[in-house]
Order: C-alpha cells, then structure tokens, then sequence
C-alpha cells in the first residue's frame, strides 16, 4: 500500500464545501491501495512547507485536493523532489490538471494516482525567483488580474473598476529579447516573399506596441482561457503570445472565446517558442505569474526543464493534447490597411 501525503483547500471549488468531499476521496483512495494521512491548508502556514515535510517524512506520494492556486503552491515544494505530485482536481477552473488530461471525477482522479505513469514536466520562472505553471504576462492582463480575483471572491464592485482599467489603456511599446532566431522561434512561417521578414527573421530581438505579452507553460491560464493551444507541459518550451493591433472590442471578442474553450488562429495574434525570454519597456509595466504580481519590467521568463514529477494517465502521448472542437469559433477580422504578415518583427 502506497503512503500519501493528502493536502487539501477546505475553500476552493465552487460546489460543496471541499471538507464535504473527504470521504468519498478517502474511500476512492483505499480502493486504489492508496493510504493518505491529511493535512488541511491553513492561512499562517504554507501548502510548499506541507509538501516539503512530506518528502522528508519519506511517502511515497504528495496528493493535492484543490483549485490552481493551491495545486501550485503545493507543487512548489515538490520542485525536483523524487516523489511526485497526484491532483484530485476540485476548483474553479482546474487549468493545471485540464492542460495535463487529468479527469475531474474524484473516483477517477484517484486511479491515475495508482494506474497512471509519472511525467516529469516543466515550469516557467521570472527573474530567477517566481515560478509559474499556469502563465505569466505583461501589460493589460497583469494590471486586470488582481481585480479579476477579487471579483471572482465576490467583490462586485471592482467590475467597474475593471471596464474602466481596460477601456483606458493603451498598447505600449516594448523590446523582447528572444534565445533564438525569429525564423526558430515563431511558430508559423514567414513568407519568404518578404525580403524584409526573411532579414529580420535572423535577428532574436523585436520591438513591438502590445496591449499585452503572455507567456505560457501550458495551454490554460485565468478564467479558464485557452490562451496557447500548442503549449505543451514537457517540450522544455515557453510560449509566448503577442496581442498587437487588437481593438479593445476585438480582444473582448477573442479571450470571451477562448474563455468558453475555444480557439481560432487569429492573424494579428503573434506566436513563438523559447527556453528565455527578457522584455524591457520604458514604461513601469506590470508582470503577474499565475495570477500574482511580481513586480514590473525589466522581466527575465525561463523554462525549468522537467522540474516537478506528476501523476497523468497512463497513455503514451504528450501531457496535453488538443481535441477537435466541434463550434470553432471564427477567426476575428483583420484591417486591411495592417495586413498580419507586414507588421511585426521590427529588430534594433
């Protein structure tokens, strides 16, 4: 019988009280030959310290019950540890375990944790110091997310303060530093008709007016957005979305689609793959990671190669797969006065 370490959020989700569902995890558990002692997190005491005490009290495994925000903090001490992290998801929007194909039935969640394999995937980085799982941004999102937690805990009146935020702001210009050539890195084409692009596409550095940069380890972040589909948890890649030359009203447009789990490639939405990426701005930009400000620009984003070891269904395919999508969305229109494949990839 496996020895587990069950670290629960009594408050996440968004159904029953999450102590409600105790016993029928309990129960799924036993009958996986999964024996877990509890531990419920606590305000003045950190889920990271959980699950480092656990690895030194020698389980065999770390089980996390919760939502995104407790599944990371409890993954954090699980950082190149050699047991790894199970999730029996119950959140709100359960990105993480959605990006690694983990069911949300507890009965079923409960046997990846005996019958899966153990993956070892990435994690994102910013300045050496702030991990993400999820994704990290600059710009409009990281000034609009501290109020969107506060509206998703009930605090309505921060909706108009929201509207107002994203009405007024502005794309800013901003430099990305890249760890590879454009033409590597993007990850679709440039056409080699453009003398100019093939030039440029030598060069790891563009200067570029954004409302917002996303940078992300897997394909879900926020409220459930589909921000990049192609994000893959163990490709020791980061991806990064630039969202340029969007009306406020095309961007509204774009994350109400991805938000209900539907993606269409969209022309003015540019897309490359990195192992680090620097911005700097002359503007004091914010940057959040998994939802939490960090700070401002200058930021450094970096992938942790294989850092946490996970349960995940034992299927040989990758850690996250994208279905068909039966009602794609239509691709939003483009301005033809800024035709996509012109604009773009300014160097210095």
């Amino acid at each position: 019988m496996k020895r587990a370490r069950l670290i629960m959020n009594p408050v996440s989700g968004v159904d029953e009280p999450n102590p409600m569902k105790l016993p029928e995890i309990i129960e799924a558990l036993e009958a996986e030959n999964i024996r877990a002692e509890l531990a419920f997190t606590k305000p003045d005491e950190s889920p990271r310290v959980i699950a480092q005490q656990a690895v030194q009290e020698g389980y065999d495994l770390v089980i996390v019950g919760g939502g995104d925000g407790t599944v990371s903090e409890v993954a954090k001490g699980l950082l190149d540890a050699p047991i790894p992290l199970g999730i029996v998801p119950f959140g709100t929007y359960n990105n993480i375990a959605r990006s690694l194909d983990l069911p949300i039935d507890i009965k079923e969640a409960c046997q990846v944790l005996s019958q899966g394999q153990i993956k070892q995937i990435d994690v994102g980085l910013a300045n050496d110091e702030h991990y993400f799982f999820e994704a990290a941004g600059v710009g409009l999102d990281a000034i609009l997310f501290p109020l969107g937690e506060e509206i998703k805990g009930g605090r309505w009146g921060r909706l108009f303060q929201a509207f107002q935020l994203a009405a007024g702001y502005r794309p800013q210009p901003m430099q990305l530093r890249l760890d590879r050539p454009l033409a590597e890195a993007r990850t679709r084409p440039i056409p080699r008709r453009q003398f100019l692009q093939r030039r440029i596409a030598n060069r790891s550095q563009i200067q570029i007016q954004a409302l917002l940069v996303v940078i992300a380890n897997g394909p879900y972040y926020g409220t459930g957005f589909m921000v990049a589909p192609d994000a893959v948890l163990d490709d020791g890649l980061l991806t990064v979305t630039i969202y340029r030359g969007f009306s406020k009203w095309e961007l509204v447009r774009h994350f109400w689609s991805i938000s209900r789990g539907q993606y269409h490639y969209n022309p003015k939405i540019e897309t490359y793959q990195v192992a680090t990426i620097s911005l700097t701005a002359k503007a004091r930009l914010p940057v959040h990671a998994d939802g939490q400000s960090i700070g401002e620009v200058p930021v450094t984003f970096k992938v942790a190669k294989q850092a946490l070891k996970v349960m995940v269904p034992a299927i040989a395919t990758p850690t996250y797969q994208l279905r068909d999508d039966p009602n794609p969305p239509v691709a939003l229109p483009v301005d033809s006065d800024n035709p996509p494949l012109g604009r773009g990839d300014n160097d210095v």
